[in-house]
């Protein structure tokens, strides 16, 4: 645990901007493309698919985000003896604790996510329908 105080705040900057950066960009355009998938298919744009495929985007989101979620984790509360060079940490990970301990938290993280998806994305479609919405939103 670091006592570094206002300086200390730098060191979950990057690693913060690069998880929230892949995640976001994970869930939004799965979002769009699960959907047009399933339009494509006739499924009816309805509530149901929106939840659907907000779910199915969230757990895409945390496949992709996990690993470097946990990659920020460390890099945040390092303990002594462990490699502060992202890349170093990353091969550090891998080599004392194996592939798996990249998705620790998982559950938990989908849960989280997903949950969130459903309340943002069925709120963008409701306001897509009542303000007119863009063209992505009938799966085109």
């Amino acid at each position: 645990m670091t006592t570094d105080a206002i300086t200390g705040l730098r060191i979950g900057v990057a690693p913060n901007i690069m998880r929230i950066s892949i995640s976001n960009a994970a869930e939004l355009a799965s979002y769009d493309q699960f959907k047009q998938i399933a339009v494509g298919y006739e499924v009816p744009d309805s509530l149901s698919l929106h939840i659907a495929c907000s779910f199915a985007a969230g757990f895409n989101a945390v496949v992709v985000g996990s690993p470097v979620d946990v990659l920020k984790t460390r890099l945040m509360n390092q303990v002594v003896g462990q490699p502060t060079n992202p890349f170093k940490m990353i091969a550090w990970i891998f080599a004392n604790e194996g592939p798996l301990a990249f998705y620790k938290g998982f559950t938990t993280n989908f849960l989280r996510i997903g949950s969130w998806n459903v309340i943002m994305f069925v709120t963008l479609e409701q306001l897509r329908m009542r303000w007119g919405g863009m063209e992505a939103s009938k799966g085109k």
